[in-house]
């Protein structure tokens, strides 16, 4: 409920601050303010005259002198284009002038653009400026206050990994940009959205070593992982994603050089290779999010109040005892049910959960149970789970176990115990059978790592596809829609 009010107050706010804008750039249309940038001393009366080539669509209300610049008032008559000469005459030399020619045009709400030498400035442009960065501080804020929740409640979900990716993503655009905009100010939304196109870059630049170190981590771990257990293709994942994520990168950071497609060959290369840029660092700053939540599931320790503990089954030995990944899982339930005790005086019970594959003697479920047995557990105190075959099944089965055994397990303190890069993995699919569990985490090879972290982040955008491309759709529309819209 608290999380669903901080996300209703992240969508007022965006939406009060876009009203706001658009309130305030409709409020000052028809007229607009042309600054010159013509300096000549301290004048103050100018000689200037100033003809439009189109009377109907503005009129000329003012013109003064101010900082030594000339500045040029004028109001909206009618729609339409006019180009504005303007002829100035210094008290110097009454024979010696400057000439200078400007395109207004009056669109939408009667607002005046200046579209002279392909720029767009018109009266409101510095509050649409503000509007933008101001955006993209509260969206980090929020996005931020939403992730740290989740990971102070164990709440670790699909979510989490969006609310994080976002605020990364945000918080770096927001700083590129406020250093841009302090360091070189603005005055004009075609610089301002010069400035935008240039932070994708540095956004890019900026992320590319760490993706590429992550990448070539996915590579070797998949070389190593197929020559340690199988060379099945899913262990070949992180390989597939390297080669993509450097002809990704390769064709927007150095596409005219190294790229194997010259984006800037297409028509429009520019404004292709602009959203091509935000769109990777999008999805990069999600797959980052994906590890820090992955590594941070892992580390979560579960309050010491759990009433029931499933053990996610992994395979077994021929002889029937636990392979040392299975080992490391029970051992890990085990010790964390013993401290449980030690500190609250409160036992759980234990749900081994694993049925007999076609090359197993026994069920996991059985082996793991006769291990905890040998181990101190008393019979009494293990609920075995024997029918799964898949770890979205160890989850459906247990929570039948459990419900038969104890009711409600929306009641229950639930924990599970698998291997931690298997955590968030429990996580997400606690959660599709309809129940909260906290992981407890049991060491295994790095390895194993790096293919959880593209799993999960698969995961991602397979749940919430609709999300993302709506995201990607945005991104089109910013940096492609709307430069045809303003310049054609």
């Amino acid at each position: 409920m608290i999380r669903n009010k901080k996300m209703l107050t992240f969508n007022l706010g965006v939406l009060l601050a876009i009203i706001i804008s658009v309130a305030v750039v409709i409020a000052g249309s028809g007229h607009y303010t042309l600054h010159t940038n013509s300096f000549s001393g301290n004048q103050v009366e100018p000689f200037v005259e100033i003809s439009c080539s189109n009377d109907g669509v503005v009129e000329l209300s003012d013109y003064y002198m101010k900082d030594g610049e000339l500045i040029i008032e004028f109001d909206a008559v009618g729609k339409g284009e006019t180009n504005v000469k303007i002829r100035r005459r210094f008290y110097s030399d009454f024979d010696y002038f400057i000439e200078s020619e400007r395109t207004l045009n009056v669109g939408l709400f009667n607002i005046i653009t200046d579209e002279t030498n392909g720029e767009f400035n018109f009266n409101g442009y510095l509050t649409v400026s503000n509007t933008v960065v101001g955006l993209l501080i509260f969206t980090w804020i929020m996005m931020l206050w939403m992730f740290i929740d989740y990971r102070r409640k164990g709440d670790f979900c699909y979510k989490m990994i969006a609310c994080g990716g976002v605020s990364i993503y945000c918080m770096v655009l927001s700083a590129f940009l406020i250093y841009k905009l302090l360091n070189n100010g603005v005055n004009s939304f075609r610089i301002f959205l010069q400035y935008i196109r240039d932070i994708g870059m540095y956004l890019l630049l900026t992320l590319t070593p760490v993706m590429f170190v992550l990448s070539i981590l996915l590579s070797v771990s998949n070389i190593w992982l197929m020559r340690h257990e199988s060379r099945r293709l899913l262990n070949a994942l992180g390989i597939a994603f390297g080669i993509l994520w450097f002809i990704g990168t390769a064709n927007t950071v150095g596409s005219e050089t190294v790229g194997l497609i010259n984006i800037w060959n297409f028509p429009h290369g520019n404004i292709i290779k602009n959203s091509l840029v935000y769109i990777i660092c999008y999805f990069e700053c999600m797959f980052l999010s994906t590890v820090v939540c992955s590594f941070l599931s892992a580390k979560y320790l579960p309050a010491r109040d759990r009433d029931y503990i499933i053990i996610l089954g992994c395979g077994i030995n021929r002889d029937g005892t636990l392979m040392p990944l299975l080992k490391g899982r029970v051992d890990s339930a085990i010790r964390f049910e013993k401290e449980q005790a030690e500190k609250t005086g409160k036992h759980a019970v234990f749900v081994p959960s694993g049925g007999q594959g076609s090359d197993e003697i026994i069920p996991e479920s059985e082996a793991m149970a006769r291990y905890l047995v040998s181990q101190g557990i008393p019979e009494e105190q293990i609920l075995q789970e024997n029918k799964s075959t898949n770890t979205f099944e160890n989850m459906r089965f247990s929570k039948d176990v459990i419900e038969k055994h104890g009711g409600d397990i929306s009641e229950k303190n639930v924990a599970f115990a698998t291997t931690n890069y298997h955590i968030f993995r429990g996580y997400i699919l606690a959660k599709k059978n309809g129940f909260k569990a906290k992981g407890i985490s049991a060491r295994a090879k790095i390895y194993f790592f790096p293919n959880a972290f593209l799993r999960e982040f698969v995961g991602l955008l397979a749940e919430q596809k609709w999300k993302h491309l709506s995201v990607v759709a945005l991104l089109l529309v910013l940096f492609i829609g709307l430069p045809y819209l303003l310049w054609g």
